[in-house]
């Protein structure tokens, strides 16, 4: 996980080689940050007497008389607890929404912020004092501690040491020996030595990233498809379900048809009440039956003989003679002198009409064959 100061976070955009190329909302690295200690307010309450779910709404109330700027502008964190009190760190909002703004101007994605002194290595009996460019980092116990300018950050060093019942060891970090007042130097441990902010050890607990603040879940491919899955196979299930209760629905008709049939059958006829498989399969036969009989009807000669129905009509004959193979029918007429007057023509079929002069004046012969039939001859 990378740890970075918030203050250094505006060499990123410096190091950027077209100046016109822009990492702002990027978000392409998470962080955890140091922000300043001097923006930020520690303060012990006694533990309310409340349920605990309701600490959230009563600790910005016991704190008003403490805090200078109106409570609904300001962010409560509650950090640790003692037998008796709370330990609550109050920040504003501004600050809040400035410190994600600088995150995401260097294309960070800040996920917890922590008071830089929490930087300053602690031991029991220690106090420890680092310097921030001109600041005066001061940690006096796990998590408690503070920032300060020098003039004042020395004074409150001073009443820390005094007010203690046994005097504290110092370990001084500060750029110049001479700043450090006298009656501090001794039995003191004074080095030169700088903060290393990317090593540090960073305690989340004092994370001030909670509540409307609580940094949101990073967005990847995954994050944006998983709601369409999800869609999908819900959108699945309900459509399994929906085939299911129809298909059960439409057994449960055909079960109310069947006895409705059977229930008709019994009234109509007389005898023995036959199961509904014997109805079934004469139901079926019959249906065989009738698709055969709609086949016949369309094949050769029937198909033929239908056809000359329209012509036939009026024609004042008499039908004498009749023959009919695959090909087609031969009629003899009795008085077909009328058909001689009509257009023989339908698609599919040719017509031939001739008087047989053997038989009779009034005797004609008429040929009609399928096209297709003679076709397929040849």
């Amino acid at each position: 996980m990378s740890v970075e100061h918030i203050y250094n976070l505006d060499q990123r955009v410096g190091s950027v080689e077209d100046p016109l190329h822009s990492v702002a909302g990027t978000n392409t690295e998470t962080m955890s940050l140091w922000i300043p200690s001097e923006r930020v307010g520690l303060h012990w309450v006694d533990i309310p007497s409340a349920p605990q779910r309701k600490w959230a709404e009563l600790i910005p109330w016991m704190l008003e008389d403490r805090i200078l700027q109106p409570i609904e502008e300001m962010h409560f964190v509650v950090a640790g607890r003692s037998n008796s009190q709370l330990q609550i760190l109050a920040v504003s909002h501004q600050d809040m929404k400035e410190w994600r703004r600088i995150a995401d101007n260097a294309g960070v994605t800040a996920i917890a912020m922590v008071p830089d002194f929490m930087a300053l290595h602690w031991e029991p009996g220690i106090i420890s004092v680092g310097w921030r460019e001109g600041m005066l980092l001061v940690r006096q116990s796990q998590n408690t501690g503070f920032a300060a300018e020098p003039n004042v950050g020395w004074t409150i060093l001073e009443s820390l040491v005094q007010d203690s019942s046994q005097a504290p060891r110092l370990s001084l970090s500060v750029p110049d020996l001479n700043m450090v007042p006298k009656q501090l130097t001794q039995d003191a441990n004074i080095n030169s030595s700088v903060i290393d902010w990317h090593f540090s050890h960073f305690d989340p607990s004092l994370n001030l990233m909670t509540g409307a603040f609580k940094p949101a879940p990073k967005q990847t491919i995954l994050s944006f498809w998983w709601p369409v899955a999800a869609a999908a196979c819900l959108l699945l299930a309900l459509w399994v379900g929906y085939l299911q209760t129809a298909n059960r629905a439409l057994e449960f008709e055909v079960a109310g048809l069947q006895q409705n049939v059977l229930a008709n059958y019994t009234r109509l006829f007389s005898g023995s009440k036959p199961s509904l498989q014997t109805l079934k399969a004469t139901g079926e036969s019959q249906v065989d039956q009738l698709f055969k009989q709609q086949q016949s009807l369309q094949g050769q000669p029937m198909a033929a003989l239908l056809a000359l129905d329209k012509i036939m009509a009026g024609c004042q004959c008499e039908l004498e003679g009749f023959s009919a193979n695959q090909d087609g029918l031969n009629l003899t007429l009795r008085g077909g002198a009328e058909l001689a007057k009509k257009s023989l023509a339908m698609k599919g079929y040719q017509f031939s009409l001739n008087q047989d002069k053997a038989a009779g004046s009034d005797i004609f012969l008429l040929s009609v064959t399928g096209l297709k039939n003679q076709g397929s001859g040849r």
